[in-house]
């Protein structure tokens, strides 16, 4: 069939639509790769600051074990962070109360053992920050255990559950909305409820 004069006029609503489509498939696409990206980045954020956290916590609460239990592990000793009184070496330590000040946890082998698996979980230097399917899934898996290992720990130590504070407090940090195609940190914002 031939191609008429009027052919392009007729065919005008058509190719403005696939003209469009196409436009908006590679804006989507483009939009979609840095969206997941800042997504990725925040959500491995908040992870490692609650892997953060609990590791802060093990490493305090070894520092808490008796004497005696400190030198048994064949392993780290989690127990030896430096503290120093010397406001001239350390000028953060000023104001804050003297090393020791925190009374020692009861001799316990069973809570011993189990800030140490913590300690282990959590240290810094043995957590990967590859973006691949087995790194995350290893990290997923230790946050789970290291979870379970402060609900022990706590539950030995008679503290409140701190689970529920950890998750609110990552979330209450990372609340970013898209507006007018800006992030903006909305954290500060108080709720009405």
């Amino acid at each position: 069939m031939k191609d008429g004069p009027f052919d392009s006029l007729l065919n005008l609503e058509e190719q403005s639509y696939q003209e469009g489509y196409d436009l908006g498939v590679n804006d989507g696409t483009q939009a979609g790769l840095l969206e997941g990206r800042l997504f990725g980045l925040e959500k491995g954020f908040e992870k490692y600051v609650t892997m953060g956290t609990l590791h802060g916590r093990s490493v305090l609460w070894a520092g808490l074990l008796p004497q005696s239990l400190r030198g048994k592990s064949s392993g780290h000793d989690v127990s030896q962070v430096a503290i120093t009184n010397d406001t001239e070496q350390c000028p953060q330590r000023e104001g804050l109360p003297a090393p020791g000040a925190l009374p020692l946890l009861q001799s316990n082998a069973r809570l011993e053992k189990h800030i140490r698996i913590l300690y282990a979980l959590t240290e810094p230097s043995s957590l990967s920050t590859e973006n691949s399917e087995d790194s995350v899934s290893d990290f997923d898996d230790r946050l789970k255990r290291a979870g379970g290992k402060i609900k022990m720990i706590e539950n030995s130590l008679g503290e409140s559950d701190s689970s529920k504070q950890l998750k609110s407090e990552s979330s209450r940090n990372a609340q970013v909305v898209q507006v007018d195609g800006h992030a903006k940190d909305v954290s500060s914002l108080q709720t009405g409820h």
